[in-house]
């Protein structure tokens, strides 16, 4: 019986193994200054995947790409972001997933969503 009650408590402390494969990655929040959306501003990381989208009812993808190899200041993109909406970002800087959401409140404060 102690056996059993052990299973739990161990995935619960370290988690499902390759838990991170089937999600979106390791949370990692990207940089955001106005209008300018940067992925990485290190030199020496390389985005090679990235989306952008609204995060509500209508899912959106606002920009994107696969397959791409692109270091800064390459990383950094020009999106309208409006006020009171949701936005998650997935992306991978040298074939490491990462994910981030975030939303702009109607004062134009970003909120980082948390994981």
């Amino acid at each position: 019986m102690k056996k059993r009650a052990f299973l739990p408590v161990v995935l619960t402390l370290t988690g499902c193994p390759g838990g991170e494969r089937l999600g979106a990655g390791e949370w990692k929040p990207v940089y955001i200054d106005g209008e300018n959306v940067c992925f990485t501003v290190k030199r020496e990381e390389v985005l090679t995947r990235y989306s952008l989208a609204i995060n509500n009812k209508n899912y959106k993808v606002i920009t994107g790409g696969e397959g791409v190899s692109l270091t800064y200041p390459k990383t950094c993109f020009t999106v309208q972001l409006s006020k009171g909406v949701a936005y998650s970002a997935t992306y991978a800087l040298s074939n490491k997933n990462y994910a981030y959401s975030f939303i702009i409140d109607n004062e134009g404060n970003l909120l980082d969503l948390g994981r």
